[in-house]
């Protein structure tokens, strides 16, 4: 698996990664290559004086990531397919830190593929029962989309989400959730097996 840096930052601003300049880094964001074992430090200056130049420490250690500081101004999400997506977030003088939020879980994926299989908000004949599920959510706080398709050979899923897990207050990783589905009358699908693969 090869692992891929994906650096973003809200505040535009130069980049430069273990002393190189790297140029521009703007809400596109750069890609860089990273191996398993790996001590990566990211300079961040922004454009303008209302933030601060941030340095942010990321290491990797067998493919894992055991250290990313500061908690409080870089973070990162680990996707299944070997990529590391970092955000870099400049400290504002006159911005406060945001509260975290409560972990919301159970039924986030449910509600995200009734969502994307039917294309319809109230399409609740989607929502499969809670006794119905042969996998467990609890834990994880959101779900997102999946950068990749990685179902194996002879399944077929319909749909495909990320089911997303702090690691800590400023790392998450996403692990692949797909589902089968059957046809339910009048253009719905019904949920008929989820399976979760973490990374």
């Amino acid at each position: 698996m090869r692992r891929v840096l994906y650096i973003e930052s809200g505040a535009p601003g130069v980049l430069a990664v273990n002393g190189q300049f790297c140029g521009p880094l703007d809400a596109q964001g750069q890609a860089l290559p990273t191996g398993d074992d790996a001590e990566v430090y990211i300079q961040l200056f922004p454009f303008g004086r209302s933030a601060a130049p941030l340095t942010a420490a990321l290491e990797l250690r067998g493919g894992e990531l055991i250290r990313l500081e500061p908690a409080d101004g870089c973070y990162a999400l680990l996707w299944p397919d070997g990529a590391i997506e970092v955000e870099l977030r400049a400290q504002d003088a006159q911005e406060t830190p945001p509260q975290a939020a409560e972990p919301e879980a159970a039924n986030t994926l449910l509600r995200y593929l009734a969502l994307r299989l039917a294309g319809d908000g109230q399409a609740r004949t989607l929502l499969m029962n809670a006794q119905q599920r042969e996998v467990d959510l609890d834990g994880y706080e959101a779900a997102v989309p999946l950068r990749f398709s990685p179902p194996g050979e002879g399944e077929r899923f319909d749909e495909r989400a990320g089911l997303v897990r702090r690691l800590a207050p400023n790392v998450a990783r996403v692990d692949a959730a797909l589902a089968v589905t059957s046809p339910a009358g009048r253009g719905h699908r019904l949920i008929e097996r989820v399976e979760v693969r973490r990374g």
